[in-house]
């Protein structure tokens, strides 16, 4: 369990981190997504998107799914889900509250010239309902939907995995290979079906997925005896989605999808063989980034999109905007989350439990 605990906790902190980057290159997207900000189109800015989007969500859902296996063993469903509605209930109101407005004021100023205040345009926050996206300056869930999404997996799944405790199996190495092959077949089948933008379904199954088989050691390391063959494909079918969709749009697209497909399945295997072959290793520092990962999440994207729309304004080159951006966002947000989290009252909020200075 220490193995397992030190590399996944060691991926999840660098796959948040890898928001900071993503989100600054939205801003230069060639699928004409208005966004918070829109800078221009800049296809090889918007390749690195591209490159990252098919496995990126599904991974984080997977490690969750994980550490779940560790944590309603060890509390219970009653304690579990009580720790949920804690650790993700609070923060995700407390972030709707003091985080998004942010996201949609700026979306307000650049997209609609908005001259109110940043205080003033609570109220516009509070009273434009439209798509939720909060490119139009209303309300918005921004990068907060995960949380919620996360919260809603974490409870259903709780159902679903009590009923599957209920059914008498021959032996758990028959359980646990129909529940992967199940789950596997319903995630890719379910990939691209979205409701409300996002595809729900398939994160709780790729959820389930990582509960009952990509928590077990024995399956990472099966996994790892292919790693040859797993990483080139992630990282081949990934530069093609990338390459074909931002370059090549409209017509290749039987290529593009079958290369969109692959990342999102190889990408997924790949980031967790590599993380149990090369990430298996904890420090001071490694520990601490893993411990401030989640306020990290929350934080990052008004400071990134603050930064990025700052130098929009005083007329940075494209380039130079998304270099220093990133240079600028990182020390940054990892400074604030410090700080987050040696605040006791605030670091509540945060989904840390109380700490006395």
């Amino acid at each position: 369990m220490n193995k397992r605990v030190k590399y996944i906790d060691n991926l999840r902190w660098i796959t948040v981190s890898l928001l900071i980057i993503f989100h600054l290159a939205i801003a230069y997207n060639t699928w004409g997504e208005a966004n918070y900000l829109y800078i221009g189109e800049v296809k090889w800015v918007a390749s690195i998107v591209t490159f990252i989007n098919p496995w990126f969500m599904p991974l984080m859902f997977l490690l969750a799914g994980i550490s779940s296996s560790y944590s309603l063993r060890k509390r219970g469903y009653k304690q579990f889900i009580k720790e949920r509605l804690l650790r993700l209930g609070i923060p995700f109101i407390a972030g709707l509250l003091l985080i998004n407005p942010v996201l949609s004021y700026i979306a307000d100023v650049a997209h609609n010239g908005y001259a109110g205040n940043f205080f003033s345009h609570y109220l516009v926050y509070f009273t434009r309902f439209t798509d939720l996206t909060g490119y139009d300056g209303g309300f918005t869930l921004g990068h907060l939907w995960f949380i919620l999404i996360l919260l809603l997996v974490s409870c259903i799944s709780c159902g679903i995995i009590r009923i599957i405790d209920l059914i008498k199996w021959k032996n758990d190495k028959v359980k646990i290979v129909a529940l992967g092959s199940i789950f596997a077949l319903v995630s890719i089948v379910t990939f691209d079906i979205k409701f409300f933008g996002k595809p729900l379904v398939m994160f709780l199954f790729i959820y389930l997925l990582g509960y009952y088989l990509f928590s077990k050691d024995e399956f990472i390391t099966l996994l790892s005896k292919y790693k040859w063959v797993i990483i080139p494909i992630f990282i081949i079918s990934s530069l093609g989605d990338a390459i074909l969709f931002n370059y090549f749009k409209d017509s290749i697209n039987i290529l593009n999808n079958i290369c969109y497909y692959l990342s999102f399945i190889f990408g997924i295997m790949g980031m967790m063989v590599i993380g149990h072959d090369y990430l298996d290793f904890g420090n001071r520092i490694t520990n601490y980034f893993s411990k401030i990962s989640y306020i990290f999440y929350i934080v990052h994207y008004p400071i990134t999109l603050a930064i990025q729309f700052l130098f929009y304004s005083l007329g940075m080159n494209n380039v130079w905007n998304f270099i220093l951006s990133i240079l600028i966002c990182y020390p940054l947000t990892f400074l604030i989350s410090l700080l987050i989290e040696k605040i006791p009252f605030i670091r509540v909020l945060f989904g840390l439990r109380y700490k006395e200075k």
